[in-house]
């Protein structure tokens, strides 16, 4: 008697478990990195008597292929030197593209 009722609580334990199959991926997705709306730098200096130069540069990303693989920025910068023995010089402005590939 001892067995049967072993027996049949062993059958249903085997059920139970076959019934519900764990999923097959229990892994958590990859969290992404983050996305810094732009990218910008800039600095600044001079000696007493010389004047003061400065320069700020930007970069932002406008477009990235759906690998990853590609991707294609937006670059822009300005420069001045105020001030010194020479006076002000013209503003300088420069504005590019950029283009990566990773292998």
């Amino acid at each position: 008697m001892q067995s049967t009722i072993f027996f049949g609580l062993l059958c249903c334990a085997i059920g139970a478990t076959l019934a519900h199959p764990m999923p097959e991926d229990m892994t958590m997705k990859a969290t992404p990195p983050p996305q810094y709306p732009l990218n910008l730098q800039g600095g600044g200096g001079g000696q007493r008597g010389d004047g003061f130069g400065f320069g700020v540069q930007g970069h932002e990303k406008v477009w990235t292929s759906d690998n990853g693989r590609h991707e294609i920025g937006v670059n822009g910068g300005y420069a001045q030197h105020l001030g010194g023995p020479y006076g002000n010089s013209p503003p300088q402005w420069n504005v590019g593209t950029s283009y990566t590939y990773r292998f």
